[in-house]
């Protein structure tokens, strides 16, 4: 290969490379499972208690900003049934976001779900039990595959955290 050749390789290369940084910098993706496991706290502390959280219903989120955010579902096993119904997971963030029309700053919140009818609300906690926000969801039917909990980013860039067919819109702030 000429000189030249190999400038050009180079710069194509180089090119290449910046463009694909650029790229991944304009939107939110999605984490690696590996480095998702990396981060999962194997317990959370929650009003009073360390729960266990749930690997397998777990995503995590880089944000335009390079900031994390996680969601997880916890295991309220061996809770009391009041404990059960308030908490279904955490959300451990390492910016400030908006969830549906409620801005949180970056820590760590529980939420819940509570349906009522075909309508299901989505709570959000402080870790000492006291709640932030309520918030609507939208029900997805064409939703697949659907998961306990699950973070989808769009074509169009636009986040939406599932808690099964039952969504909220998620942006960094």
């Amino acid at each position: 290969m000429k000189y030249s050749q190999r400038i050009l390789f180079c710069t194509l290369l180089l090119l290449a490379v910046a463009v694909a940084q650029t790229a991944g910098s304009k939107g939110a993706t999605l984490v690696s499972d590996q480095r998702l496991k990396q981060l999962l706290p194997a317990t959370v502390f929650l009003d009073g208690e360390n729960v266990p959280t749930q690997e397998r219903n777990a995503a995590l989120l880089q944000l335009p900003n390079g900031k994390l955010f996680l969601a997880s579902l916890i295991d309220t096993s061996g809770y009391s049934s009041a404990y059960q119904e308030k908490y279904s997971g955490v959300l451990l963030l390492q910016t400030a976001i908006t969830i549906g029309s409620k801005n949180l700053d970056a820590g760590a919140y529980a939420i819940g779900q509570k349906k009522n009818g075909d309508d299901v609300t989505l709570y959000v906690y402080n870790i000492g039990g006291d709640r932030v926000a309520e918030l609507p969801t939208q029900r997805q039917d064409s939703l697949r595959p659907v998961k306990p909990l699950q973070i989808v980013v769009a074509e169009d860039g636009s986040v939406r955290l599932y808690l099964g067919r039952y969504g909220v819109t998620v942006a960094g702030r």
